[in-house]
């Protein structure tokens, strides 16, 4: 790597069951992601990329190993350390979105900055929701949006608090390919300018192509990874690792 990466998997190991039922859905990984980078994990379905997310952000307990985010060993956090932490560092965009039904759009992407007792800059966060190709519903509440409009909500909410690191769960599954190629576009320099590192499960070649690198897995561990991908070339990998299984 050129220089030191800001998320680091050492060992990670996910089991779900016991005895003849156990299901490894994560087989020792290491792993390592740098600042300014947008990574996508990839692998057919069952491979394991939302629970590596998932265990990288501390979402979810690995049954052994451990996830450092900018340096810290996340496991040794206690519940209100870790909330703390991922509050001040850690961004994650939700397949189910996660908005508060009861507040406008613009009150669900200040969210973050006001938990986090950080000055709002209103002008900003305005300007990040036009982004995002929502201009003028600010003050629509969640239920007078579509799907992808939400899905739109809780991107532009990561990207206007500008955290280090930045998970997404299929960031664009419920949007168009127009809107989900901008919304890309708009990760893509938020990762360069802020310096932030970008993680993303995704199935879709398309989204992987615009990313800086794709960690491919299959049966919950690492198959290979890609830089300068294209389309082409990541689905033949899929294929390949279809094939493999």
């Amino acid at each position: 790597m050129s220089e030191s990466p800001i998320i680091r998997a050492e060992g990670l190991t996910k089991r779900f069951g016991s005895g003849d039922e156990v299901t490894h859905a994560l087989r020792g990984i290491d792993i390592e992601f740098e600042p300014a980078t947008v990574t996508a994990l990839m692998g057919p379905s069952g491979s394991g990329k939302s629970t590596l997310l998932y265990n990288l952000a501390g979402l979810d307990t690995p049954t052994s190993g451990r996830s450092l985010l900018q340096g810290v060993d996340i496991a040794v956090l206690n519940r209100a350390q870790l909330a703390e932490f991922r509050r001040d560092h850690v961004g994650f965009v939700f397949q189910q979105y996660n908005l508060i039904p009861s507040i406008s759009a613009f009150e669900n992407v200040a969210l973050p900055l006001r938990l986090a007792k950080r000055r709002v800059d209103a002008e900003h966060i305005r300007r990040t929701i036009a982004e995002v190709g929502l201009a003028g519903k600010d003050n629509r509440k969640p239920s007078q949006l579509s799907g992808g409009q939400q899905q739109r909500v809780a991107i532009a909410r990561v990207i206007a608090s500008r955290p280090e690191i930045v998970f997404a769960d299929e960031p664009t599954g419920a949007l168009d390919t127009v809107t989900g190629e901008a919304v890309l576009r708009l990760l893509q320099r938020s990762a360069k300018q802020h310096r932030q590192c970008v993680v993303m499960a995704t199935h879709d070649p398309t989204v992987a192509a615009q990313c800086d690198r794709v960690v491919f897995l299959r049966d919950g561990s690492l198959f290979g990874e890609m830089a300068a991908p294209t389309a082409e070339s990541v689905a033949e990998k899929l294929v390949e690792l279809r094939k493999a299984a």
